[in-house]
């Protein structure tokens, strides 16, 4: 198993490219970079800029119609010819398609938005997870280097000494154990690593990007240093600045002009015509005019009318539905968040008392006061310990990055949300 694993971080490091540049960057660093060049993102831009275009289509006026009626023969010398121009006129219908087609436009920005938002989340969860598994790595790499000593230890000791024999092999295996846990650990750092690269999705792939911290329990850790407002300023914000609800108003309101746009549709259309006409002898000239109007007579819209209202009353219940769905999102969140900060803190005390355990009970296996049994037991208990530690390090994270989710702000590194509330 452990030849596998071996195996396994040698292939990764050969498959990376040889010319690969590491960079370490922030968590601030790294969404910026995310925003203004990740491919997918720029993709999606890409149709505000055709939605553009159809706000100019939309508000298109119908080409003029060359029209000519030329008589042969006997009877075009007592009738006459005409050539001529005709317009077809759309009555109030060129305005309400041009609002909706801008309602579409305004609901596709708050999309991008909301986008843009959910890759930064998508950028700070998977740079987050960098940092979740640096720490793994680090905690592993102390628990072999503890357990080398523990199997020098136990070789070092008398050979009639009792249980010499089951103590060497105890030790032995459990630095072997834990020499395999630390390989599959640096497996799933270097796989965190690229994805938090596959994240951003940068056309330049000869730079990896790499988090800035080393592990969680690196001091004044801007990750883990997030403060949150009361709950009801929360939920205030997010009634303000949630693109669920936005997008949901975007909606209700291109839904509100499709049925405007559907209403119009009744109303007759006209065709203007005008031009020379003409005997064909040539001894008689003149002009004409003329008009056509189109009656929905046989058709008269109705279906697209109900389909419209339909629409419009889905998308109410829609917006109403959102914001019940997300006030209780806030709250399971907000409560998510709240206690495992304050875990955290627990953890933190408890974690100090298992240190100075530890540490005793090694010293005094190696004054021959207890047997290593009893060093491992306080050692899995002080893994223990630190392995839901750093989980609730992660659920804290994790509650926070939901609450940007279901708030659509960054309301914790941007206090301005807060100047108009």
């Amino acid at each position: 198993m452990k030849k596998i694993f071996l195996f396994l971080i040698t292939f990764i490091f050969i498959t990376l490219p040889s010319n690969a540049e590491v960079v370490r960057i922030s968590a601030d660093d790294a969404v910026h970079l995310a925003l203004k060049h990740n491919l997918a993102l720029q993709a999606k831009r890409k149709e505000i800029d055709i939605l553009t275009q159809e706000v100019k289509i939309a508000n298109a006026l119908k080409n003029p119609q060359a029209q000519t009626n030329i008589l042969m023969g006997s009877i075009a010398k007592t009738n006459s010819s005409q050539a001529g121009v005709a317009l077809p006129i759309e009555v109030a219908k060129r305005g309400v398609r041009k609002k909706t087609a801008i309602a579409k436009l305004n609901l596709l920005e708050d999309q991008i938005r909301q986008e843009e938002l959910n890759l930064k989340i998508d950028v700070m969860g998977a740079y987050f997870d960098v940092v979740y598994m640096k720490t793994v790595v680090s905690i592993l790499q102390q628990r072999e280097e503890l357990y080398k000593k523990m199997m020098l230890a136990a070789s070092s000791r008398p050979k009639t000494s009792v249980n010499y024999e089951i103590e060497k092999l105890q030790s032995d295996m459990r630095y072997k154990k834990q020499t395999i846990l630390l390989n599959k650990a640096k497996a799933d750092l270097l796989c965190a690593q690229f994805h938090l690269n596959d994240t951003l999705n940068l056309k330049n792939t000869s730079i990896m990007y790499d988090a800035r911290e080393t592990s969680l329990f690196q001091d004044h850790i801007t990750l883990l240093e997030l403060q949150l407002p009361k709950y009801e300023t929360i939920e205030e914000i997010a009634m303000k600045y949630s693109y669920s609800i936005r997008i949901s108003e975007d909606n209700i309101a291109k839904s509100k002009a499709e049925l405007a746009q559907a209403h119009h549709m009744v109303i007759p259309d006209i065709t203007a015509a005008a031009g020379y006409a003409f005997s064909g002898d040539g001894r008689t000239e003149g002009a004409f005019v003329g008009g056509s109007l189109d009656l929905p007579i046989l058709y008269t819209y109705k279906p697209e009318v109900n389909r419209a209202k339909i629409v419009l009353e889905r998308t109410k219940i829609d917006r109403i539905s959102f914001e019940n769905k997300l006030k209780y999102a806030l709250k399971e969140d907000y409560n998510r968040f709240k206690y495992a900060k304050e875990n955290m803190n627990y953890y933190k005390d408890i974690l100090k008392d298992s240190e100075t355990i530890l540490k005793m009970s090694q010293n005094r296996y190696a004054k021959g006061q207890t047997n290593l049994l009893n060093v491992f037991l306080n050692e899995n208990a002080h893994r223990e310990i630190l392995n839901e530690y750093i989980s609730a390090m992660q659920i804290y994270y994790r509650a926070y990055l939901e609450l940007m989710h279901n708030v659509g702000h960054d309301i914790l590194l941007d206090e301005s949300v807060f100047e108009d509330i």
